[in-house]
C-alpha cells in the first residue's frame, strides 16, 4: 500500500469507535473533503474522524477548537439545520447544537472563533455594511443572542477568517478589498469582540519586493501574531509563514525551511501548525507541527491534501 492510499485509509477509515479525551498538550482540527478531523499535535497520534463519530449527518467543514479544547465549531448539515449552518460541539461529543442566533440559522463564508467557555462565537456573514463582515453571538440560558456587528468600522469589503487573540478579548482576521486573499489587497486586521477598536496591523508593505500582494491567515500565539506572506529570503521569494513578534514592527520569517507554508496556527506552547505544501513532490497540504524555533516537525497527514480553508489549534 503506497505512502498516499495508505494516508487516505487512514483518514476515512479510523476513529469509528468512541472519541478519545481531551489531555492537553494541543490539539489539531481540519477539513478533508467532506468530513472533519482532529488529533492530538504528538508524533503518531491516532486520527480521530469527528464526521464519523457525530453519526452522519451529512456534510462538516471548517472545524476549529476553542484555545483550551473545551468545545468546537464548525459548518453542518446537522443538528436542524436548514442546509448547511454553524454549530457547536463539546470535545467528548456529548454536546451539539445548531448555533440559532437571534432564533435564526446561522451560514458562514469561512472558519468561526469559539471561547474557552463555549458561550461566545465570532462568525463571518453576509448581512452587513460590507459583503462579508465579522459578526458576535452569545449564549445566555440556552439562547443565543442576535447577531453583532464587529467590523463596523472596518475601511475593507471583505472581513472573514476571524481568530481569538490569546486573552480572547479581541480577534485577527482577513481584511480585503477581494473576496479571495490571494486575488490581491488583503491584509491582516483586529477587532475588539465589542466591536472596538478596529485596526489594521500588517500588509504587504510592512517589508520590500514581496510577491503577491497581500498577506493571509493571521493567528495570534504567545509569540506574536503568524501570518502567510512572501517577502525575499536569503535570495529567495517563498510563500511562507512570517512572525511579528509582539511589540514589534518589522517581521521575521518563521523556519525558513517551510518554504511553500500556509495557514499557520499557534498553539499555546509555542510550536506551530501549518500546511506545508513544500514536504512532498505532489504539492499537497500535508498537516505539519514545528517547535517554536521551527527547527523541526510532525507530520500528522502525510500524503494527504487537506482542505485549505483553515485549520484549528487548541489544547
Amino acid at each position: 500500500m503506497n505512502r498516499l492510499i495508505f494516508a487516505l485509509f487512514v483518514l476515512t477509515a479510523c476513529a469509528t469507535g468512541e472519541p478519545q479525551a481531551n489531555d492537553g498538550g494541543g490539539h489539531l482540527t481540519w477539513t478533508f473533503g467532506d468530513e472533519v478531523f482532529r488529533a492530538s499535535a504528538t508524533d503518531g497520534a491516532e486520527i480521530e474522524n469527528v464526521t464519523k463519530l457525530l453519526g452522519g449527518g451529512g456534510r462538516d467543514r471548517l472545524i476549529t477548537p476553542s484555545a483550551n479544547g473545551a468545545w468546537m465549531v464548525m459548518s453542518s448539515e446537522r443538528f436542524d439545520c436548514s442546509g448547511e449552518c454553524l454549530v457547536r460541539v463539546s470535545w467528548d461529543l456529548t454536546e451539539g447544537e445548531a448555533v440559532k442566533a437571534g432564533g435564526a440559522d446561522v451560514y458562514v463564508q469561512g472558519v468561526s472563533a469559539i471561547t474557552d467557555d463555549g458561550n461566545t462565537i465570532v462568525f463571518s456573514g453576509q448581512d452587513g455594511p460590507h459583503p462579508v463582515d465579522l459578526y458576535v453571538t452569545t449564549r445566555a440560558d440556552g439562547t443565543w443572542s442576535a447577531p453583532t456587528l464587529l467590523t463596523a468600522d472596518s475601511t475593507y469589503a471583505y472581513n472573514n477568517m476571524p481568530s481569538l487573540s490569546v486573552d480572547q478579548s479581541s480577534v485577527v482576521f482577513d481584511c480585503g478589498s477581494e473576496p479571495y486573499p490571494e486575488s490581491g489587497g488583503n491584509d491582516a486586521c483586529r477587532v475588539n469582540v465589542d466591536g472596538s477598536g478596529f485596526v489594521r496591523l500588517i500588509g504587504p508593505d510592512a517589508l520590500p519586493d514581496a510577491r503577491n500582494d497581500y498577506v493571509q491567515n493571521p493567528h495570534e500565539g504567545p509569540a506574536g501574531l503568524f501570518f502567510e506572506s512572501s517577502w525575499p529570503i536569503d535570495g529567495q521569494n517563498p510563500e511562507t509563514i512570517w512572525l511579528l513578534p509582539t511589540g514589534e514592527t518589522t517581521p521575521v520569517p518563521f523556519g525558513p525551511r517551510y518554504e511553500n507554508a500556509v495557514s499557520p496556527c499557534a498553539l499555546s506552547d509555542g510550536r506551530l501548525a501549518m500546511l506545508w505544501l513544500g514536504g512532498n513532490d505532489g504539492g499537497r497540504h500535508e498537516l505539519v507541527v514545528a517547535n517554536a524555533d521551527g527547527a523541526a516537525e510532525v507530520e500528522l497527514t502525510p500524503g494527504v491534501d487537506v482542505s485549505d480553508i483553515g485549520i484549528g489549534c487548541g489544547d
